[in-house]
């Protein structure tokens, strides 16, 4: 046996007789502890990077105003970048973040404003307005739909044409497919007139071949005639047949002239046809003034006609002159509440209804919010220029 061997086993006797030792603690404290001891270093002092941490900020703070000033968005990414690289200066993180909220904050401020002072497009308006007329044609028809019931619908062309307004209304007479939207074809009456410039006056000639058209309209010509001619210089119809001599219908005999009225004087309500066709149409009966209209309108003068003035609340004439009148609610209407189709069926109502009465703004209160679709209620609405905008 080698020296070393016999080495080994005198200390393998000697340990042997020693006596024993139990550590009865569990392995997982035994190695907590010796993980503790490996990691503990000597504390250093921190009083250096203390004084290099303050001298940064102080340095920061004087050149604050300039940098903000030329470059905020370059100085916020600069100073995002530098309190996450020094994890210990707490102070001008909190600062950084302060900072960057209020940013956001003001940029927000901006965004609202901006968005309630900019006219908004509305997915609710039915009627035509001066905006619209900017780089669109108008084109207002007086139509029949399957009731019988005479209407005015508005149709918008893009781009401005030349020439004569009849013969463009004429010439989109025939574009516009009537019975698409549940209405009588009317080309046959646009063929028919003809504009006087001079005279303003408008001729109908009733002839063999369009003599059926008008027989089946002969009760509803009239108020045809009306919607068509309402926004037009004309102010009288006369109708003649191929020798301009005086024409006669089964009905009324000898047509007379027509006066085109510029205001009806009457008031708006609603007609359906079906839930996704509803138009807004001039009542029947014929008011002195606008308060008796809007009284008017408040009735449900037969199955055709709907109020669009809800039971609950009265609007008054506060004032009134010849061109602008103060529509005031009895009690406060919140249009951003409830069915906003019918809130914006009872303010398109009102407004066509003072058009009818010559008044070109109409200033509403106890209206809220001020500012709600396109309309901005803390200042004067003007009336719209047509009803009813069919849009295709």
């Amino acid at each position: 046996m080698r020296h070393s061997d016999r080495e080994d086993d005198k200390i393998i006797k000697l340990i042997k007789q020693l006596p024993s030792v139990e550590d009865k603690r569990p392995m997982d404290e035994i190695y907590r502890n010796i993980k503790l001891g490996m990691n503990k270093k000597e504390r250093k002092p921190i009083f250096i990077p203390v004084l290099t941490s303050v001298a940064g900020l102080l340095i920061f703070l004087l050149a604050f105003p300039f940098i903000f000033q030329t470059a905020p968005t370059d100085y916020l990414s600069s100073r995002s970048k530098e309190s996450a690289d020094s994890g210990g200066m707490a102070n001008q993180a909190a600062e950084s973040r302060k900072l960057e909220k209020d940013i956001n904050q003001d940029n927000q401020e901006i965004t609202m404003y901006s968005e309630e002072t900019t006219d908004k497009i509305s997915t609710l308006n039915t009627a035509v307005y001066e905006k619209d007329a900017l780089e669109n044609e108008v084109y207002t028809y007086g139509v029949v739909t399957k009731d019988a019931i005479v209407i005015p619908i508005t149709l918008l062309k893009p781009g401005k044409s030349n020439g004569d307004w009849i013969s463009q209304y004429r010439s989109e007479s025939k574009v516009f497919d009537a019975r698409e939207y549940g209405f009588q074809d009317f080309s046959p009456l646009m063929d028919a007139i003809d504009i006087d410039k001079e005279t303003g006056e408008a001729k109908v000639k009733i002839s063999p071949e369009n003599r059926p058209f008008f027989e089946a309209n002969e009760m509803l010509l009239k108020d045809m005639l009306q919607f068509l001619l309402q926004p037009q210089d004309v102010n009288m119809v006369k109708f003649v047949n191929g020798n301009e001599d005086p024409v006669e219908l089964s009905h009324f005999g000898v047509l007379q002239d027509q006066t085109i009225e510029k205001n009806l004087k009457r008031g708006y309500f609603l007609y359906r046809i079906d839930e996704n066709s509803q138009y807004l149409i001039p009542g029947n009966g014929d008011s002195k003034t606008l308060e008796e209209a809007l009284e008017y309108m408040k009735t449900k003068p037969d199955d055709i006609h709907h109020s669009v003035i809800p039971d609950a609340v009265s609007p008054e004439v506060a004032k009134e002159d010849a061109s602008d009148v103060t529509i005031k609610f009895d009690k406060t209407i919140a249009l951003d509440q409830g069915d906003q189709l019918k809130n914006m069926q009872l303010i398109e109502g009102i407004l066509l209804t003072a058009k009818e009465f010559g008044k070109t703004e109409v200033q509403f209160e106890n209206i809220k919010p001020s500012h709600w679709e396109n309309f901005q209620f803390d200042q004067p609405v003007k009336v719209p220029i047509a009803p009813n905008l069919i849009k295709r």
